[in-house]
């Protein structure tokens, strides 16, 4: 059974600048970077040197600490450059891309006639495993750990958060098969949370183990850690998995097309955007190329990669 969450205590900022529901793309950037430094807890170990010719999907590098946990390239191109900090510490490896992309071939899937070890696997070797989060802590969930439920919240309230119902849309098909996939990796249920804009995405879903939770109120009555301790709270030696809503499509894409994807639709906001709107533009893409579209006015301004409350401070470099 579902169950409704109605959360009271909470605050909706009002920010100028939401984006308009309108996308464009963004071309294809000349260099594009992956930052090992965006994954909690991980010490990379590289597969790919300067010099080095990739597809899209094929991994750059690998976590110390479990090597089948593999980070892929969104890109396909050659590796440039790899960036390093104090002690040789690897802080980005740069990819200049191919103007017509080549993708690695990892194979079509139906996770519906795969068990649960099947399905973990092919994560692995696609290099999707980061996409699941394990809470406590928000770190890349330990394949080797069973997680008591999986919590996925289809519900943003943070400011100026992109809506869902909006850069989701026509992804039903993905959703589902990735919904599909997950609910093999759990002996519990796979949770997920929606508002009234939002509930359309889910409302075919029909897996056994799926339950569909409408949220409503203020934030952070959006936030997954909210639905956690609202549904299922976690007890001491438990843990639970974390998928975002927007990584789905990617996942879905992977068992349909056998192809890793990495395109999103990102919402360009805030008022120093002179027409905030969304664009499509793949992941790790130059900021530079990013807020190119939305005419940004640079005097006296802070970017934010992230909503205004836990995003960090970038730059166009």
């Amino acid at each position: 059974m579902s169950k409704d969450i109605r959360i009271k205590k909470g605050l909706d900022i009002k920010l100028v600048g939401e984006a308009e529901t309108k996308t464009t793309d963004v071309n294809v950037s000349s260099v594009y970077a992956v930052k090992p430094e965006n994954f909690h807890g991980i010490t990379p170990k590289l597969l790919a040197k300067e010099g080095t010719v990739v597809n899209a999907g094929q991994a750059l590098f690998y976590s110390k600490s479990d090597e089948r946990i593999l980070f892929p390239s969104p890109v396909s191109g050659k590796v440039t450059e790899i960036v390093r900090g104090a002690r040789r510490k690897v802080l980005a490896i740069k990819i200049a891309a191919d103007k017509t992309l080549a993708y690695a071939d990892f194979g079509i899937k139906n996770p519906a006639s795969m068990s649960g070890d099947e399905v973990k696997a092919h994560l692995l070797h696609a290099g999707c495993w980061p996409f699941i989060k394990q809470r406590p802590y928000d770190v890349i969930a330990n394949p080797n750990q069973t997680p008591k439920a999986i919590f996925i919240s289809g519900y943003a309230t943070a400011p100026l958060a992109g809506d869902l119902s909006y850069t989701l849309n026509g992804k039903t098909q993905e959703i589902t098969t990735a919904l599909e996939a997950l609910s093999k990796l759990t002996a519990g249920n796979v949770h997920i949370s929606t508002g009234k804009r939002e509930a359309e995405l889910f409302k075919d879903i029909s897996l056994d183990n799926a339950i569909i939770h409408n949220v409503s109120g203020p934030h952070p009555a959006g936030n997954v850690s909210t639905h956690i301790a609202e549904i299922d709270p976690i007890n001491k030696g438990e843990v639970v998995w974390v998928v975002e809503p927007t990584d789905l499509v990617v996942l879905g894409e992977l068992f349909l097309t056998g192809k890793l994807n990495l395109e999103r639709i990102v919402a360009l906001t805030g008022s120093q955007f002179n027409a905030p709107h969304y664009v499509r533009v793949i992941s790790g893409a130059s900021i530079a190329d990013v807020v190119r579209g939305g005419d940004l006015n640079e005097d006296n301004t802070r970017l934010i990669n992230g909503n205004p409350l836990p995003g960090n401070k970038t730059d166009k470099e």
